[in-house]
């Protein structure tokens, strides 16, 4: 598993989490916060694939 892969899917998981009504408000926000950072790291993670492919040559 790549790491844009790792990431993408602990951000769905916490999405998960988020979206559960039995968690508290304030507890939903701070998922959705850490999701929208994992989301970033995965995109992050794919730009650093794709710029190190180019970097080689």
């Amino acid at each position: 598993m790549n790491p844009y892969q790792h990431y993408r899917e602990k951000a769905a998981r916490a999405e998960r989490l988020a979206d559960d009504p039995f968690q508290r408000a304030d507890m939903r926000a701070e998922l959705r916060s850490i999701a929208r950072r994992w989301r970033h790291m995965a995109e992050q993670a794919d730009w650093l694939v794709r710029s190190s492919r180019f970097i080689k040559a």
